[in-house]
């Protein structure tokens, strides 16, 4: 006997407009509707994901599998609340407070997830500027005067003819031309960005997996290279091409719904009862910088002086925020100065691996846009130039380390200068004007000039 799967039926429509009609009223919501549509600046509503679960669970359930659909319905419900009078008013449902269960990591996204409501973590790698996007062009056919609506996807489309059954002309696309209407048509501010795994959620030797996401609208423009976030939209795929036409490929991206920014901390680790009784219990001890001496590398023999400075400055100092505004630096710098074999490379590998948030990298391999940022014009921003964060931005919030910074040109090495003290990285390039953050300590080791002491 055959075994018969049941496949869920996907929701109507008309059914969750009715859902969404019931939320709105039951949280009281219909006032806060109105007052977004009289403010320009307004275009999103945000709603509790847990609040809406325990309110309309039919809605919240058939948001993961059928985002695109719920939303729309969601959209179609705000418009019968305003009215045809507000018929070309578009208000944003973003969602909030998204248990972990949507949580999706990036190397882990398949085919199954295509269309499906996903969250995923990481950190800012690139972002290009916000830029204004076609949504529905308003066509002027130029020999008769009718208008013709396209809604756009990801290509620009023209009409191919003047329609006549609805009131035009009936000539084609090369008997007459279409002008778009900038005024009458609809745009919408758009930004690209790429994240990539963070760091710390890495093992081994693993290269951190990226994904492309398209921020729409008012979240355009909110977040920068070397941001550690939270983001959640539907994964969409986009068919890939070449020179003979469309491949059975596909590109996945994100079309983000609503993100978290997270404020990053040096140190994301959850401490337990048990683990803070153990800490207290070595924190009495009289022994416990030797301790802490002899578990960090415990391979490398010796070297116990340099290790303690590994240690105080992984502790870091505390940051002071003076009532002038002026902010003091807690982070601590260390150089290792060495003759070649004396296991500086090591340590600084054991620091990079040992830290949640630490960055390896050669200075006999760095620029100094490798270091700080970069403008980039690649085929991620569509032949625009793009801002690319580098090793000591995207260490915010953790240690850099620096290999072999004496193989470094002056040039180079002098750019590191303000980031050390300051903490930023403040950019003027191509156009583009950023200062983004590098609070973050730096290890670097070198070998001493003429390669020798002595």
């Amino acid at each position: 006997m055959e075994e018969t799967v049941e496949i869920a039926k996907s929701p109507s429509t008309e059914d969750l407009i009715e859902d969404w009609m019931d939320y709105f009223e039951l949280k009281g919501l219909i006032g806060e509707i109105n007052d977004i549509a009289s403010i320009p600046t307004r275009n999103s509503l945000y709603i509790s994901y847990m609040d809406l679960f325990s309110l309309k669970e039919s809605i919240a359930r058939a948001l993961r599998e059928h985002p695109r659909l719920v939303l729309r319905a969601g959209e179609l419900a705000i418009r019968k609340i305003l009215g045809p009078e507000e018929a070309g008013r578009r208000i944003n449902i973003r969602f909030t407070d998204l248990p972990s269960e949507f949580i999706v990591n990036i190397r882990d996204l398949r085919s199954v997830h295509l269309d499906t409501l996903v969250m995923v973590e990481g950190l800012v790698r690139k972002a290009t500027d916000v830029k204004p996007r076609l949504r529905k062009g308003v066509f002027i056919c130029q020999r008769c005067g009718h208008e013709i609506e396209i809604e756009m996807d990801y290509q620009y489309r023209e009409p191919l003819e003047c329609p006549e059954e609805e009131g035009g002309c009936g000539r084609k696309a090369s008997s007459t031309k279409f002008e778009l209407d900038m005024k009458k048509s609809t745009f919408v501010d758009v930004q690209k960005i790429e994240i990539q795994e963070s760091p710390e959620s890495l093992t081994g030797g693993d290269q951190p997996k990226r994904l492309s996401l398209y921020f729409y609208d008012d979240i355009a423009g909110k977040v920068f290279p070397g941001d550690q976030v939270k983001i959640w939209g539907i994964l969409r795929a986009r068919q890939k091409r070449d020179a003979y036409g469309k491949l059975p490929l596909f590109d996945i991206y994100l079309e983000v719904n609503n993100y978290d920014k997270r404020e990053k901390s040096y140190l994301e680790l959850e401490i337990t009862e048990e683990d803070e009784i153990e800490i207290r219990k070595y924190a009495k001890r009289m022994d416990i910088y030797q301790l802490l001496i002899n578990s960090l590398s415990p391979s490398i023999y010796g070297m116990e002086a340099e290790k303690l400075s590994l240690i105080l400055q992984l502790f870091g100092g505390v940051e002071k925020n003076l009532p002038d505004g002026t902010r003091v630096r807690g982070d601590i710098h260390v150089l290792l100065v060495g003759d070649p074999g004396t296991a500086k490379s090591q340590l600084l590998r054991y620091i990079a691996d040992l830290a949640p948030r630490g960055i390896y990298t050669s200075g006999k391999s760095s620029s100094a846009a490798g270091l700080t940022a970069a403008v980039v014009k690649d085929e991620f921003g569509e032949g625009n130039f793009t801002l690319e964060a580098g090793a000591l931005v995207l260490a915010d919030g953790g240690i850099a380390c620096i290999d072999e910074i004496d193989k470094m040109s002056d040039v180079d090495r002098s750019v590191m200068h303000t980031a050390m003290e300051q903490q930023v990285v403040a950019l003027s390039k191509a156009g583009i004007q950023a200062t983004l953050r590098a609070r973050c300590s730096i290890l670097a080791a070198a070998n001493p000039k003429f390669g020798r002491f002595g």
